[in-house]
C-alpha cells in the first residue's frame, strides 16, 4: 500500500470518529467556507467562533454582505483586528455580486485573483466545497508535516509554503479532499500540538520520523524574529458633558475607515491608560490622555465631530480604542 495512501486512510479514519463540532463545518458553501476560514487566519477558534455567529447572522450570504455599507461591515468585525480583511471581504463581494451574480468560482486561479483571498483560504474552498484534491498549508498543517518529515526548514521562512504543499499535496485523498483537509488542521490543533504533543494517541505516529527519533519537540523550526521598536500613539479623550470628541481615521492604515480619537504629537502628562498591542507587522505602544480642552488644531481638522456617549456603541473602533472607552464611558 502507498504511503500516501496509508497515511490518509489513517488520519481520516481518525477523523471521521474525533473531528470538532463547529459552526461551519459540513457546510459546502463556498461563501461560509469563505467567511470562517477569513475571520480564524488571525484568530483562534475558541476566541472567534461568536464573532463568526454574529457575522453570519447580519450578512448570511454574499448578497447581504455585498448590499451593506463599510462602516456597518467594520462595526460588525469589530472586535476581530486586522481590518483589511473585513474590507477586502466586502469588496469581494461586491466584485463578485456584480460580474458573476455572487457565485464563487471553482476554480483555484480564480479565487486567488481575488481580492484578500490567497492560497491556502482558495484550497479550503475548493476542497471542501468543488471536491477539487487541491492541499490547504497553515499553521497546524506545517507543525504536522515537518514532524511528519522531520523537515528542518524554517516554517516562516521564504521556501516553507512551497515545500509543506508539495508534501501535503503527495498524501492528500483525492476522493475525500475536504475533509482530508480539514484533518490535518484538527490533527494539528487536537494533538500534533505546539508543545506536549499527544504522540501516542496520533494516528499518524507510524508515519512521524520526528517521533520515531524521539525529537518531536525539535520541529517545527523557526527563525528568531528580532524585536520590534513599536510605534508610539498619543490619543486624547476630550470630553464636554455627556458628549464626546471622535475621529474618522481615512488614508492607507489597517484602521482605514474605523473612528478612534484625536491624537497629540506628544505624551501630555500622565497618560490615564498605556497598553502594548501587538500586530502582525509591528507593534503599537498606546497612551490614552483625558482633557476637556480643545486644541484649536484638533477642533480644525476636518474628520473630527462630536458625538452624545451614549451613541459610541454606533461607530467601528478599533479594539484597544474600544476596550478604552468602555471602560470609560
Amino acid at each position: 500500500m502507498a504511503l500516501n495512501q496509508s497515511f490518509s486512510e489513517a488520519l481520516l479514519a481518525w477523523y471521521d470518529n474525533n473531528r470538532r463540532s463547529l459552526p461551519w463545518r459540513g457546510s459546502r458553501d463556498p461563501y461560509v467556507i469563505w467567511v470562517s476560514e477569513i475571520i480564524f487566519q488571525q484568530t483562534r477558534i475558541s476566541q472567534g467562533t461568536s464573532y463568526f455567529l454574529r457575522f453570519m447572522e447580519r450578512f448570511p450570504d454574499i448578497h447581504a454582505l455585498a448590499s451593506a455599507d463599510e462602516e456597518e461591515v467594520l462595526k460588525v468585525w469589530q472586535g476581530l483586528g486586522y481590518y483589511s480583511r473585513a474590507r477586502n471581504m466586502h469588496f469581494t463581494a461586491r466584485f463578485l455580486e456584480k460580474t458573476n451574480k455572487g457565485r464563487f468560482p471553482e476554480d483555484h486561479a480564480q479565487i486567488t485573483a481575488l481580492k484578500g483571498i490567497g492560497d491556502y483560504t482558495a484550497s479550503c474552498i475548493t476542497s471542501i466545497c468543488f471536491s477539487h484534491p487541491d492541499a490547504a498549508v497553515d499553521g497546524n498543517v506545517f507543525r504536522v508535516l515537518s514532524r511528519v518529515r522531520a523537515d528542518a526548514t524554517p516554517i516562516n521562512s521564504s521556501p516553507a509554503h512551497r515545500i509543506f504543499k508539495e508534501y501535503a499535496s503527495g498524501l492528500i485523498d483525492p476522493a475525500r479532499p475536504g475533509d482530508f483537509n480539514e484533518a490535518m488542521m484538527d490533527l494539528g490543533a487536537m494533538v500534533c500540538t505546539p508543545t506536549s504533543p499527544g504522540c501516542r494517541e496520533c494516528p499518524v505516529s507510524g508515519f512521524c520520523e520526528a517521533f520515531r527519533r524521539g525529537e518531536q519537540a525539535s520541529f517545527p523550526v523557526k527563525t528568531r524574529i528580532e524585536r520590534r521598536k513599536p510605534v508610539e500613539i498619543n490619543y486624547v479623550m476630550i470630553e464636554s458633558g455627556s458628549r464626546i470628541m471622535i475621529r474618522k481615521r481615512r488614508g492607507p492604515g489597517i484602521w482605514k475607515g474605523l473612528y478612534d480619537l484625536p491624537e497629540i504629537p506628544v505624551p501630555a502628562g500622565e497618560p490615564v491608560s498605556t497598553l502594548l498591542h501587538p500586530l502582525t507587522h509591528r507593534d503599537l505602544l498606546i497612551r490614552f490622555y483625558k482633557t476637556g480642552y480643545v486644541p484649536a488644531e484638533t477642533a480644525a481638522e476636518p474628520d473630527v465631530q462630536w458625538i452624545d456617549k451614549s451613541e459610541l456603541g454606533e461607530y467601528p473602533f478599533p479594539k484597544p480604542v474600544a476596550d478604552f472607552l468602555d471602560r470609560e464611558c
